[in-house]
């Protein structure tokens, strides 16, 4: 009977630290470096800032996104980590975008020509990141929806 009631305790813990996990937002996109631009193709380098609202640590496993230019999908961003957010602090995730530039000319090739002059010579772009990033503490983990839009400059 005490096993019953201490599992039962241990259960009833474990259930309500998940609920009291709070969702860490996405606050900027810093630090780009480009790793390879021609016309077909921009990987780039990056810092996608999290603010981890809790009093305690995260444990960042894995972020699964989209990246869409002109509501395009030019990448996927499929990462797994092994490190923790500090608590009540922003955490600096790298990310790696490896974007299609194909794709933007296949939808609209007139519309493109334009975009690819303007990424080439403004060094920046606004990006939509939409996916998801899975963190928790311990055996409580919670997936984070991302829908954010950020000018991304490189």
């Amino acid at each position: 009977m005490k096993k019953i009631i201490t599992i039962s305790f241990c259960l009833a813990i474990l259930f309500t630290s998940c609920s009291s996990i709070l969702e860490p937002t996405v606050e900027r996109i810093e630090d780009v470096d480009v790793v390879e631009m021609t016309r077909s193709k921009l990987e780039l380098n990056a810092f996608m800032v999290l603010k981890n609202p809790n009093g305690f640590s995260l444990d960042l496993a894995k972020a699964n996104m989209k990246a869409f230019v002109d509501d395009i999908e030019l990448a996927t961003i499929d990462q797994t980590f092994d490190t923790s957010m500090p608590a009540n602090e922003n955490f600096k995730m790298p990310i790696n975008i490896k974007m299609d530039l194909d794709k933007l000319y296949r939808e609209n090739p007139i519309a493109a020509i334009g975009k690819g002059i303007q990424i080439m010579s403004d060094k920046k772009l606004m990006v939509q990141f939409k996916g998801t990033i899975d963190v928790g503490k311990g055996m409580a983990k919670i997936s984070v929806p991302i829908d954010q839009e950020e000018m991304v400059a490189f």
